[in-house]
């Protein structure tokens, strides 16, 4: 005890020697508006019970040192608040923190009550999963509480990434864009499909994903996402069609592995893709992942099917760095399409009708820098066929099209009813598309596919290099013998002085009666920046990848696994879940991030997928996609 009281009394008698911080000590961290602690002031707990007189002798000298009592009675110990003239927060922290009396020194915190945060972005009344207020037939309340968890954080830090293994992202999209994350010779990620640095994103999927992670929050622009700024990491393993193989996964895994190590820290990976094929490699590069500290948030499922029967993977390979996602829909009940799993999936978030970014819009017209209506000819294309083909191929005849009448190319009338035959239309002349790095270029046409499904192909092609090498963009079979727009962003590995591109059609080796393919009003211009809504376990993922973003940034010194627990354990308790997944909630946002809110109750398979190839996790057909 004398111990003690002289130690104070000599720090208080060196504090009339000192003399107060010339700026009024504020106590905020670089880039803070508001003071974070009361300046000149801690609190200390001694690892032994000390006599109150000698906390009242303590104060003498115009300091004060005042005992929270109950604390004191409750752990055996002293707590007491510590205030001395003339010494800064930061010096009492180092004073006693190096007496060995003394069991720990913290700042006197400031606290706030957590006033919702709304932000300014104009399409965020339609993100029911971030904010409820019951619209569009709604419950209030089923959402993931974020205006709440932004009272806390809205932002990442700068140094945190999340990794999104998907078709790629947009990435000079107007909400995205200052959010990707930027390596070394200014890559955004990796594109395992084609072996290359540039994961621009030909379908919309990974877009999508992104922007429910990571859309720039209260720029005043489209949607906002659930942490405002944070580094995207696009890793693209899905082509145009979104679809993928083991070997592209795999190869997206050692990639992100790799920047790990190279000291980029990626908090999460976003697997917003999945399949019923078991892969002991894809299982073990998971599980490395984990070991780096990296979690894994993934796809429970589009099938209404038990996980824990019919298992999905990556989400059940059940290792410790996997977090499983189902869906909800606006009244907190389990997503009509959603997997789960008693044990093998965890928790849900938000996943029907979920609004977010998409690759840009376009409508080909005159004037754009490519345009054929195929009113004037063929002069702008050249034929050609394989050797064994029919010498009657591609030509331009007439057709209707929203009932007027239009010039079209088509395959050759019934020419396709001829199997095993391959036949090429293409652009004649080279188009120049450089410099144009930063637009949002878009290839579009009209098509009428009448096709025998997985039998007749008609394949789209671009070439950076006046047709020396070509690269499959996207791929149609079947259709329905109806028309419908088409459009695709070009990526820019393709936007060169010599760009061309071209159609190659093939049919399977068996004559059928269908009708072939028609084309019209094909055009290569700027497109709109686009927004969309959809549904899917895909949409429900990218919710817990921006709180563990988000999670990671409020708790930055805490384990990976730790991070997991502050998520699965700060869920909304659920009747609707109860049995469905293995918290029995649904996720928010405000309690991961340490808010003390009520919990919530409402009482109350779409994507394709290949054995041992993942596929996205999204709801097909695109009529459930909204654009707007």
């Amino acid at each position: 005890m004398k111990r003690f009281a002289t130690g104070v009394l000599l720090l208080l008698c060196l504090a009339l020697f000192a003399s107060f911080p010339a700026d009024g000590g504020e106590g905020k961290r670089t880039g803070e508006k508001e003071p974070i602690w009361v300046e000149g002031e801690v609190i200390v707990t001694w690892r032994t019970p000390q006599e109150h007189s000698s906390l009242q002798a303590a104060g003498a000298g115009g300091g004060s040192v005042q005992e929270i009592s109950g604390l004191s009675r409750e752990w055996g110990k002293t707590v007491a608040v510590v205030k001395i003239p003339g010494k800064s927060t930061e010096e009492l922290l180092r004073s006693f923190s190096s007496d060995p009396g003394v069991e720990r020194v913290s700042p006197n915190y400031i606290l706030r009550i957590l006033s919702p945060v709304t932000p300014n972005d104009p399409r965020f009344s339609s993100q029911w999963g971030l904010s409820n207020t019951g619209q569009n037939s709604g419950r209030a309340g089923a959402d993931i509480d974020a205006p709440t968890a932004w009272g806390i954080r809205t932002s990442a830090l700068t140094t945190k990434v999340v990794a999104i293994i998907d078709t790629g992202i947009t990435k000079n999209h107007e909400d995205l864009k200052d959010n990707l994350w930027t390596g070394p010779g200014g890559i955004h990620g990796r594109n395992c499909v084609y072996d290359n640095d540039d994961p621009e994103d030909d379908h919309g999927h990974g877009t999508h994903v992104a922007g429910i992670i990571g859309a720039k929050g209260n720029n005043g622009i489209g949607t906002a996402g659930v942490a405002w700024n944070v580094k995207l990491m696009a890793v693209k393993a899905f082509n145009s069609q979104g679809t993928g193989k083991t070997s592209d996964e795999l190869e997206a895994y050692a990639w992100i592995l790799q920047k790990k190590r190279e000291g980029v820290d990626i908090v999460a990976v976003n697997a917003s893709y999945g399949g019923p094929g078991f892969s002991g490699e894809a299982r073990q590069a998971i599980q490395d992942l984990g070991n780096a500290g990296i979690l894994f948030v993934a796809a429970a499922g589009n099938y209404a099917t038990d996980n824990d029967q019919s298992p999905e993977y990556p989400a059940s390979y059940g290792l410790p760095n996997i977090i499983s996602v189902a869906s909800t829909d606006r009244n907190d009940a389990l997503s009509d399409f959603s997997n789960y799993g008693r044990t093998s999936v965890h928790l849900a978030a938000p996943g029907t009708d979920i609004w977010s970014t998409w690759t840009p819009s376009y409508t080909p017209s005159a004037g754009d820098i490519f345009f054929d209506d195929m009113e004037s000819g063929d002069g702008k294309w050249t034929t050609s066929a394989e050797h064994y083909s029919p010498q009657i191929h591609w030509m331009i005849v007439d057709s209707t099209r929203d009932g007027r009448p239009t010039k079209v190319w088509t395959d050759g009338p019934e020419q396709h009813t001829i199997g095993n035959q391959k036949t090429y239309l293409t652009v004649r002349d080279d188009i120049d598309l450089s410099g144009r790095e930063t637009e949002p270029l878009v290839f579009g046409m009209e098509i009428r596919p009448d096709l025998e499904n997985g039998a007749d192909f008609l394949r789209l092609e671009f070439s950076p290099d006046s047709g020396t090498t070509w690269t499959t963009v996207h791929s149609f079979t079947g259709g329905g013998d109806e028309w419908t727009s088409f459009s695709t962003p070009i990526p820019g590995t393709f936007r060169t002085d010599r760009f061309r591109f071209r159609f190659v059609f093939e049919t399977g080796l068996s004559s059928t009666g269908y009708g072939g393919v028609e084309i019209d009003d094909v055009g290569i211009g700027r497109g709109v920046w686009s927004y969309m809504s959809g549904s899917g376990t895909s949409m429900a993922t990218p919710f817990v990848t921006g709180a563990a973003a988000l999670v990671s940034s409020q708790f930055p010194g805490e384990s990976m696994d730790r991070i997991r627990s502050r998520i699965l354990g700060g869920v909304d308790r659920l009747s609707s879940l109860s049995g469905k997944v293995s918290t029995g909630g649904r996720l928010n946002l405000a309690r991961s991030l340490g808010a003390a809110v009520p919990d919530g109750d409402s009482g109350g398979g779409g994507g394709c997928s290949v054995a041992g190839i993942p596929s996205l996790l999204f709801l097909l057909p695109l009529l459930l996609l909204v654009r707007k």
